[in-house]
């Protein structure tokens, strides 16, 4: 259906497990039958901690949103499955996703030092030695780095400001071995550590006073400061990236021709009511009041359905299996017709015939 559209799909399910599930399966059909490039199947994950709660989400939760985003910004993606979580988190546009990355060529300049800086904010660690993906190192004109999806570290050489060689090495006897021509740098974080985005958080939150000191970790508001050099990460802070601007969706990254379609519609509007309640009670907890709101940073459930009915789709629901949560649907809302198969011959040794046959039922919504 996707292939046969011409155009990017996004499936919305409950939760961060069943998208791991129906990922997998979808890779397992794509291998099998060709109709689609694995590469282009993905999954956009949900943090795993809510906000409000002073948490930053996991390291491999941010690096795999990350890479998602990029590829879906940069037009890589033709299907996404996305909990409903990651489905109403608010995103910046375009080209601030398709930045995060870079595409390294033999033969181009770079600055050196401004590769390096820009690594360092899309979440990549200087180290003396690189053996981890995640890390890298310069040592003059030679730049050692272990990107996300690499399966090894790559080595660049410059010659001066021209990347004169690129070659992959082993981890282990830092030996140089194949060459590329090109290589492709992915981050690991959706939310860089710049001065611009900090210094948007970090304004907002000075409005608060002891609310936003308390959420950045600070005793005394005097402590907090609107000034871009002096603004800090906290734990938790990524979740206030927001604040600076993000008003789209994964909607509006994927485009107005987005096919959408709603795996378990009843579990997935059931587990969207528990997780805004959640954020709502923390953010009652957190006294931050309006500073910063669950909806600055989440489109709300409701919210979601009316963006939903703007798009081409359907549900898919998988018969029986979760009529328990649909308290809207009524007796008349589904027709159950009593079927038989058609009966299947199975001859014995002794040649005499059995006829094995089942009940089962269709029902039509």
């Amino acid at each position: 259906m996707v292939r046969a559209a011409n155009a990017p799909a996004l499936v919305v399910v409950s939760d961060n497990k069943a998208a791991e599930a129906l990922h997998q399966a979808l890779l397992a059909t794509c291998e099998l039958t060709g109709a689609l490039d694995c590469d282009e199947v993905l999954r956009l994950p949900a943090h795993d901690v809510l906000p409000f709660e002073n948490l930053s989400p996991h390291a491999e939760i941010q690096e795999q949103r990350a890479a998602t985003l990029w590829k879906i910004a940069t037009g890589k993606a033709r299907l996404v499955v996305a909990p409903i979580e990651a489905v109403c988190m608010r995103l910046f546009g375009r080209d601030y996703y398709a930045a995060l990355a870079l595409e390294l060529k033999r033969g181009e300049e770079y600055d050196t030092e401004m590769l390096l800086e820009h690594l360092l904010e899309v979440g990549y660690t200087r180290v003396d030695v690189v053996e981890m993906p995640g890390q890298v190192t310069l040592r003059g004109g030679i730049m050692d780095l272990y990107s996300p999806e690499m399966d090894r570290p790559v080595r660049i050489d410059f010659f001066g400001d021209e990347i004169e060689s690129i070659r992959k090495f082993d981890p282990e006897t830092q030996r140089s071995s194949t060459p590329l021509d090109e290589a492709l740098l992915l981050p690991l974080t959706e939310t860089p550590v710049t001065e611009k985005l900090l210094g948007a958080v970090h304004a907002r939150l000075v409005k608060g006073g002891a609310a936003g000191a308390s959420v950045e970790g600070s005793d005394e508001p005097k402590e907090l400061r609107a000034y871009v050099g002096e603004a800090t990460v906290f734990p938790g802070w990524e979740f206030f990236a927001p604040v600076a601007g993000a008003t789209g969706t994964i909607f509006d990254l994927l485009g107005k021709s987005t096919r959408v379609f709603v795996e378990e519609p009843a579990m997935v509007k059931n587990q969207g009511e528990r997780w805004w309640n959640k954020i709502e009670q923390r953010h009652d907890r957190s006294g931050i009041g309006n500073l910063v709101r669950p909806e600055d940073i989440y489109l709300s459930p409701w919210d979601l359905d009316d963006r939903l009915r703007r798009f081409c789709g359907c549900e898919l629901d998988q018969l029986g299996l979760v009529d328990v949560l649909d308290a809207d649907r009524s007796d008349l809302s589904e027709v159950d017709f009593a079927t038989r198969p058609v009966g299947v011959v199975a001859y014995a040794e002794d040649a005499t015939q059995r006829d094995v046959s089942g009940a089962s039922a269709l029902r039509l919504e």
